[in-house]
């Protein structure tokens, strides 16, 4: 799998099993399970700055308001 941030569209976009799925950032962010996550505060431009795969199961993703999550690929296709 692949996840990379298109800034032109403002997606996250992952490539997985060759299928595409795209969230906004706040989309992705809200589902993020962090306790320390509080959605509701991101602000509207908030954006990935750094996007890293953990193995073949998630990606870390560093925000750019510090906060740091980890997805599971799952989160992408919508099964988490």
């Amino acid at each position: 799998p692949t996840v990379a941030f298109d800034e032109s569209a403002n997606e996250v976009v992952a490539t997985i099993g060759g299928a595409r799925y795209s969230l906004t950032p706040l989309e992705l962010r809200r589902r993020c399970r962090s306790p320390t996550n509080d959605p509701e505060t991101c602000a509207a431009d908030l954006r990935p700055v750094d996007i890293v795969p953990m193995g073949n199961y998630a990606v870390s993703i560093n925000w750019s308001d510090g906060h740091q999550s980890l997805f599971p690929y799952a989160t992408f296709t919508g099964h988490f």
